[in-house]
């Protein structure tokens, strides 16, 4: 019995212990999310995604703002080459992200920063799978900074006062946008 109980706490400690890693790394970041949680974007997003945005050359320059666990990162370095950068403020997430990119040998770039203090000026394809409250800061920042040609996606929810060339429906919508159309 005695044996049965440990063996109990053994597997359940290190769960809990996780949870807790993860609803602290969230209520950190609280303030500036909104209260958005972590949640990885599908296989199936991801690869639909990839196949609409067609054959992509290795120098192109990759940003995902609020990577999250890096999926994203490591999908675009497997397919395409690119080494991309990711931006995460919650912690949990962060390290997540960094250690599975450092597991699947994907060398990307993970900044622990708030993206809305970064120049989003040269980057060709820029990703984000964020909260409508968090895309209606984006928007007007996405207007000034991104370079004309870039292209936007968004999954999920639109950005506010954009027109998308293209909407995918692989579970939820994704969004197409280039700067200057």
């Amino acid at each position: 019995m005695k044996l049965f109980i440990f063996g109990t706490l053994a597997l359940l400690l290190p769960l809990a212990f996780l949870k807790l890693c993860y609803a602290l790394g969230t209520v950190l970041v609280l303030r500036r999310t909104g209260g958005a949680l972590f949640v990885s974007t599908s296989r199936a997003k991801i690869r639909a995604m990839l196949e609409a945005l067609g054959p992509l050359s290795p120098e192109t320059s990759f940003v995902d703002l609020g990577c999250g666990d890096g999926r994203l990162l490591r999908a675009m370095y497997r397919r395409f080459g690119i080494l991309g950068v990711g931006y995460e403020i919650n912690p949990w997430a962060y390290v997540l992200a960094r250690l599975k990119n450092f597991l699947a040998g994907v060398p990307a770039e993970i900044r622990r920063e708030d993206f809305f203090a970064a120049n989003l000026k040269d980057y060709d394809l820029i990703f984000c799978y964020l909260f409508p409250d968090v895309l209606k800061d984006l928007a007007p920042k996405l207007r000034k900074e991104a370079k004309e040609g870039a292209v936007i996606v968004s999954a999920n929810f639109p950005l506010p006062g954009w027109k998308p060339y293209l909407v995918l429906k692989e579970e939820d919508p994704i969004y197409f946008y280039r700067k200057g159309t």
